[in-house]
């Protein structure tokens, strides 16, 4: 693969953000800085915080023109979320994604459309398992848990509905011929994924970005 230059877009966990003493930052040990100092010759970031699909797109034409030789993506996290705010003032009532998986699937398949029409390698990159008791506990600071459990009925649906969205990520990743690095999977299969995923239970820590960074670089070699 020729490798002068990548161009990375996605949400917070491509900018390389983390929940750290009360406040996200972005990392210094992310895994952006990491494979941009040993894998490229130029690297730009226009990873978002609080980007979802929805969002992307109305920002697509931006990018008319690029000349990087590869593109990485990766999208979804804020997409699966829900106003939490609300549930816990009604826990009773109905209420819905930011972007809901039917409408999800359909983004993507319309910003794989244009990433693809570039002519660039599209490389992307899946959803870090999301940590569901620590992010049951970040949102117990400031809302109530009593509600919000409520209306989940039990904390794992958290981690489930967050699965299913990243699901549909790979399905239709595969189906319009993108390939895949499977950041998830690195994640599971380590025994320390609390250590792995900040205090929000969203966002990795540096060790978590250590591992996003080794397995982009794995698949570098192998490529």
């Amino acid at each position: 693969m020729q490798r002068s230059s990548a161009l990375f877009l996605g949400d917070s966990i491509v900018k390389g953000v983390s929940f750290i003493n009360g406040r996200y930052k972005t990392l210094q040990g992310s895994f952006y800085n990491r494979v941009s100092e040993s894998a490229f010759r130029t690297t730009v970031n226009r990873g978002m915080f609080g980007l979802t699909s929805e969002r992307f797109l109305s920002k697509i034409d931006n990018l008319r023109g690029i000349d990087h030789d590869v593109l990485f993506f990766e999208i979804g996290g804020n997409d699966c979320n829900f106003k939490w705010e609300e549930i816990a003032d009604n826990p009773e009532g109905k209420h819905f994604p930011a972007v809901s998986k039917d409408q999800f699937s359909e983004n993507l398949y319309m910003i794989y459309d244009v990433l693809k029409g570039h002519g660039k390698k599209t490389i992307a990159m899946n959803m870090p398992p999301l940590h569901a008791e620590k992010f049951f506990d970040f949102l117990s600071v400031r809302l109530s848990p009593n509600n919000i459990l409520k209306w989940l009925k039990n904390i794992s649906k958290i981690y489930y509905h967050h699965e299913s969205y990243n699901n549909i990520f790979e399905t239709v990743t595969r189906n319009c011929g993108v390939e895949l690095i499977d950041i998830r999977n690195q994640f599971l299969l380590e025994d320390n994924l609390g250590t792995l995923i900040g205090v929000d239970g969203m966002h990795p820590t540096e060790e978590g970005h250590e591992l996003i960074y080794h397995a982009i670089n794995r698949y570098l070699i192998a490529v």
